[in-house]
């Protein structure tokens, strides 16, 4: 069976069940009231949430991408508690909001408007992002910012189990979300290493991706590049390294909503809120 039909089988419901587990957790937060919501249910109360969110964006629409910035994504309140914390915090929401971004411009430019441009020449420009000159540059701004989201946990695992602050509470819920983003990342990185190792692979078309020129490879892939040394000599079943990197991601998804990993979308709510009550009673 094709990757690609493989892929979206096992997408769509992993997708669905990460829906549900936000619409349930929401439920929670929804089960208040606020005003304008008096007798209202939780979609009806999300519905007034999103309009007053729109209306209050387009008011100030720079305010609330400075705060976004330098609040949510580069947490400028935790830079002066902690050098070494803010780093790691900001390597890894950094990390994951940019690797979110290129990976879907690739997914939509090289996936849809390629398939799109077999039949409306208008989106020919699409080739450019698959196998053309931007390809290169987007592949390296993935390696890039995938690399930036592994150090950062590295060094919240350091920081963790090594030096171990006194104000510091370990759960079990926090070794498990550091051991999945470790693992996805590694294997992800294998994965990389393992194709440019082994150019069968990608001859073979065994992964769904048109991959850079191999002459590309030590400044694109860099990681990758630096593991492929050491894989030369190895012989894994690269369908097994695919389904072993594809189906903990999509359990990884599953498992956000349900996770602290759920900061990642409520924190700019959060953050963004208090700045609004604090600049109201500043006026």
């Amino acid at each position: 069976m094709e990757k690609h039909l493989i892929f979206y089988l096992l997408f769509i419901p992993s997708f669905l069940l990460f829906l549900w587990g936000m619409w349930f957790r929401m439920g929670l937060y929804l089960q208040g009231s606020f005003e304008g919501a008096k007798g209202k249910n939780r979609w009806q109360k999300l519905m007034i949430l999103l309009g007053k969110g729109w209306k209050g964006f387009w008011k100030k629409p720079l305010w609330y991408l400075r705060i976004l910035i330098t609040e949510v994504i580069f947490h400028r309140k935790l830079f002066h508690q902690s050098l070494y914390r803010w780093l790691a915090h900001t390597l890894l929401v950094f990390g994951f909001v940019a690797t979110f971004i290129v990976d879907m411009i690739k997914g939509f430019t090289t996936g849809y408007l390629v398939e799109w441009s077999h039949t409306i020449p208008l989106f020919s420009f699409a080739h450019a992002f698959e196998t053309g000159a931007i390809r290169p540059f987007l592949d390296f701004f993935l390696e890039f910012f995938s690399f930036l989201i592994l150090i950062g946990c590295l060094m919240a695992m350091v920081r963790r189990f090594f030096i171990k602050p006194d104000q510091l509470r370990t759960e079990e819920e926090d070794i498990v979300t550091l051991i999945f983003i470790l693992y996805l990342e590694l294997s992800g990185f294998f994965i990389e290493g393992y194709r440019i190792a082994h150019p069968e692979v990608v001859t073979g078309r065994i992964y769904m991706a048109n991959f850079t020129p191999p002459s590309a490879n030590n400044w694109v892939s860099f990681f990758g590049y630096f593991l492929s040394f050491f894989l030369k000599d190895i012989t894994i079943n690269p369908h097994f390294l695919w389904y072993a990197h594809v189906i903990p991601s999509l359990v990884w998804l599953v498992y956000i909503p349900h996770s602290k990993l759920l900061h990642i979308f409520t924190s700019s709510v959060t953050v963004i809120s208090d700045r609004i009550k604090g600049s109201n009673h500043r006026k």
